[in-house]
């Protein structure tokens, strides 16, 4: 099977980007005569509570429920196959009551992972378009995709501190420190929600489409995928059934709201994902 050299250098250029984000910002923080110590403990502290706490949030959250085998046989047997294939471990299954037609993984790695779908996405899938989503999601665990996006947002919340640390300081006035302080705080805010939402939604973005391609080739039926990805797009859904996946929105394999523009949106559009299915459809079956 040809690997995708193309996608591997991109997903590269973007994962090196963020490390030397984050390695910049660390040094501007010594450099400016933080306590090392402070340093470490910040950063250490940001990334030891979203590492193991944030698939607990992401549960909770949404309302997913741990189910076992006797309550869903079916969901049970696929995950069970198709992480065998995969070789990882199995993960726990979860089921979310909520009508929008959804599937997630989180977990902080593969011995401790969960793969969560609604009960939408249950009443609108075939068993082999399930098979396709859930393979999607097992791909996410097996790439250990939720710590990437968990380093991710990290970096950012590190970085914005680093620039209201900055500009604080820049600014500050012995009579006026309450105005350097708004002042950083509303240039951190900007850049968090700009250049920072951008860098994370770009990581996701790259992540959805190698579970798109992990799915395809683990079940070998690309079709499916296609089929499953159109049906969960297409429809019109409540507002509060996808406020009800907003914590777990960029760990979904369909995105819970639109973007104005791709730079934004956690997930490339349907169009792209599905043109890169056919192109590994062209892999598989050669035509």
């Amino acid at each position: 099977m040809a690997f995708d050299w193309g996608m591997a250098l991109r997903k590269a250029v973007v994962y090196g980007s963020l490390f030397i984000l984050f390695i910049i910002a660390i040094g501007l923080l010594d450099w400016m005569g933080v306590d090392p110590a402070f340093i470490a403990l910040l950063s250490g502290g940001f990334l030891f509570i979203q590492y193991f706490f944030s698939d607990k949030l992401v549960l909770w959250s949404t309302g997913a429920r741990i189910v076992d085998e006797n309550e869903a046989p079916r969901l049970h047997r696929i995950v069970e196959n198709l992480a065998a294939e995969m070789g990882i471990p199995k993960p726990r299954v979860a089921i979310v009551q909520n009508e929008m037609p959804n599937a997630f993984a989180t977990g902080r790695n593969k011995s401790h992972a969960v793969v969560a779908v609604t009960t939408g996405i249950l009443n609108r899938l075939s068993e082999k378009e399930m098979e396709s989503v859930l393979a999607h999601e097992l791909t996410h665990i097996k790439n250990r995709d939720m710590f990437v996006v968990t380093f991710a947002s990290f970096v950012v919340s590190v970085v914005s501190y680093v620039i209201y640390f900055v500009f604080s300081m820049l600014f500050s006035r012995n009579d006026n420190n309450y105005g350097s302080s708004m002042l950083g705080w509303i240039i951190s805010s900007i850049f968090s929600n700009t250049i920072g939402l951008i860098i994370v939604n770009t990581v996701s973005r790259y992540r959805e489409y190698g579970a798109d391609r992990g799915s395809a080739l683990t079940t070998k039926n690309p079709d499916a995928l296609i089929s499953a990805l159109r049906k969960i797009s297409g429809g019109e859904y409540r507002r509060e059934d996808a406020m009800g996946l907003e914590s777990a929105r960029a760990l979904c394999i369909s995105p819970t709201t639109s973007a104005v523009m791709e730079l934004f949106s956690t997930h490339p559009p349907i169009e792209k994902r599905i043109a890169e299915l056919e192109k590994i459809k062209a892999e598989l079956y050669g035509y």
